[in-house]
């Protein structure tokens, strides 16, 4: 019973009230019977005072010798008074009490003494009687008194004790509040606000087996979860971020091995640096790289890299029986290379833990890089021998068609020189015959300068537009003659081989301007119309003469071939009102088109 008292608030509270209010109707029910108990106590000290002047009276009376109708009647008065209900009433029914033997007392002495004598009419006895009696009514009459203001102290101590009570309780009340309520509810908002701005340590002290300390329990069991959730929130956080560092540094790797890739050529120390990065950015990753070669055509011997630490020779036999990865949770991704298995990646972690989902991922990843790389480098070995193929057939025709012809030409030059000389011809006939070698070889020479200034020709730093100011100005000063070159800015890059192509054709226009056009000034304009790039080589010299044949002209030959590998038009036409123009149009590859030729 106790124990649930103390663990209630509200029954305290109860108990406290159902108390006071106890407490207050018990001082107001004392204090109704107090007053209605002596609500008698005034008449009948009223009444036993008026019996002390009708006994004077009376004596009076009988001293005036008044008439006995008269002191009869006073007679009854006064007896009527001493047995009075206001008298009566008040007496109790003990006997032995003190009021109630006065009174007994007082009657007796009315009957035995005073009666009689008023009665006879003997006022001396009567006045002798009196004065006692007078006395013993003062005693009552005290009595009375007595008794009336013992029922006030009686309220009094009544009111007085609930009073006391009451404040007792008020202050027991007051501390209880103070102590149980008010001090908690101000520990737990505090504690509350604490909380809410950040302090996850802040706790509840209080201690009870009320209400409030049950709220205090709950709050700090509350408490001390979410700081344990937040803790291992922050734990996770911590390790996801850790992973997305590592995932996002793997990533950046992966971006950068992708860009290095497309430039630089795919070997084993490339690929040893690559397994050694990635193996840096993921602790504990050990990565094995085994490749095969071109699956239709096996190797007797694989290759298996490991990064910069260990690089072994072995055959396919070996890998079922493998060690160089102990842990049993290997992750096996193939290298493939255009629907072509080359090889494995295999990866697993020094302390056997099995791989997240991400890491396979990047994993994979890897291994799809490395393919790609792999890839790439099998198309650059494929470009760079169709490169060579089509350097070389270009050399070989350049070469027929030019210094083949030449010298093919002075062969027969000196079979007839030899027959002249063994018919005993002329020497000026000779001489003439040799002079003619010495002009072919002489052209022969010169072919061969161009054909080696050809060959050698490269894009410098400064691009195209460079390039062109460069043969503007050596053609100017070969020439002897002004050369205007317009520029236009493009609005896109061209690439390698169509930079090439473009020059080439600019140098071999400006070389038939200073060979045969006999020109006094040259324009030479780049611009872009549209999708399409056009380059213009205009002169004022001769022109074209009326039976001119573009398939027997060996510089025109070797534009029209450039134009068509860079799938484009060229044109020689006249130019009005004199000279000749030249007028190349293409479309570049950045724009869609993809040239058949390559760099020449």
């Amino acid at each position: 019973m106790v124990q649930w008292i103390r663990g209630s608030l509200p029954v305290r509270a109860g108990l406290a009230v159902m108390l006071i209010a106890a407490l207050a109707l018990g001082s107001a029910v004392s204090a109704g019977m107090i007053a209605w108990l002596s609500e008698d106590d005034a008449a009948a000290i009223n009444t036993a005072g008026s019996l002390r002047m009708a006994t004077y009276r009376l004596a009076w009376k009988l001293e005036a010798q008044a008439s006995a109708e008269d002191i009869q009647t006073l007679g009854s008065n006064f007896q009527h008074r001493l047995e009075s209900v206001n008298l009566t009433r008040i007496l109790r029914s003990d006997p032995s009490a003190p009021l109630n033997r006065v009174y007994e007392e007082l009657r007796e002495r009315w009957r035995n003494q005073l009666l009689p004598a008023l009665e006879d009419g003997d006022a001396r006895s009567f006045q002798q009687n009196a004065d006692d009696f007078v006395n013993q009514l003062d005693h009552f009459v005290l009595l009375l008194q007595r008794q009336s203001e013992r029922k006030q102290s009686w309220q009094q101590a009544i009111q007085g004790t609930a009073l006391f009570v009451t404040v007792i309780v008020l202050m027991i009340g007051m501390y209880s509040l103070q102590s149980s309520v008010l001090n908690p509810l101000q520990e737990l908002v505090s504690a509350t606000e604490r909380f809410r701005a950040g302090d996850l340590s802040a706790r509840v002290r209080y201690r009870a087996d009320d209400e409030f300390g049950h709220m205090a329990q709950s709050f700090n069991a509350m408490a001390d979860a979410l700081q344990e959730s937040h803790h291992s929130l922050e734990a996770h956080v911590a390790r996801k971020t850790a992973h997305l560092a590592q995932a996002n540094a793997a990533l950046q790797l992966l971006y950068q091995s992708s860009r290095r890739i497309a430039t630089d050529p795919a070997t084993a120390d490339s690929l040893d640096k690559l397994i050694d990065s990635f193996q840096n950015r993921l602790p504990g990753l050990r990565l094995t790289l085994c490749l095969h070669g071109d699956p239709q055509e096996p190797a007797a011997q694989l290759i298996a890299l490991q990064g910069s630490d260990l690089r072994q020779i072995c055959s396919p036999s070996d890998c079922q029986t493998c060690t160089m990865h102990g842990s049993n949770r290997l992750i096996a991704c193939p290298v493939v290379n255009q629907g072509s298995e080359l090889g494995e990646l295999r990866a697993g972690f020094v302390n056997g833990r099995a791989p997240e989902q991400w890491e396979i991922e990047l994993i994979e990843a890897l291994a799809n890089l490395i393919g790609t790389a792999l890839s790439l480098e099998r198309r650059r070995e494929q470009d760079h021998r169709l490169l060579l193929f089509e350097e070389r057939a270009i050399i070989a025709r350049e070469l027929h068609d030019s210094l083949a012809q030449a010298l093919s030409y002075m062969k027969l030059q000196v079979t007839r020189l030899q027959t002249l000389i063994n018919r005993g011809e002329s020497p000026q006939t000779l001489e003439k015959v040799a002079e003619e070698i010495r002009d072919g070889l002489n052209n022969a020479y010169r072919q061969l300068r161009e054909l080696l200034t050809t060959f050698r020709l490269k894009i410098q730093e400064g691009g195209l537009d460079k390039a062109l100011q460069d043969t503007v100005r050596e053609f100017s000063e070969r020439g002897q003659f002004p050369v205007q070159l317009s520029l236009q800015p493009l609005a896109f890059d061209l690439m390698a081989n169509e930079q090439i192509h473009l020059l080439q054709i600019a140098r071999e226009a400006l070389s038939n301007c200073a060979r045969h056009s006999g020109a006094d000034q040259v324009w030479v304009t780049l611009r872009q119309a549209g999708d399409a790039l056009e380059l213009l080589i205009e002169d004022d010299g001769c022109g074209l003469s009326g039976d001119y044949d573009q398939r027997q002209h060996h510089g025109t030959t070797i534009m029209q071939e450039r134009a068509r590998q860079l799938q484009g038009q060229l044109s020689v036409t006249s130019r009005e009102p004199r000279g000749t123009r030249v007028h190349l149009k293409f479309k570049p590859g950045f724009l869609g088109n993809q040239p058949k030729g390559q760099i020449a």
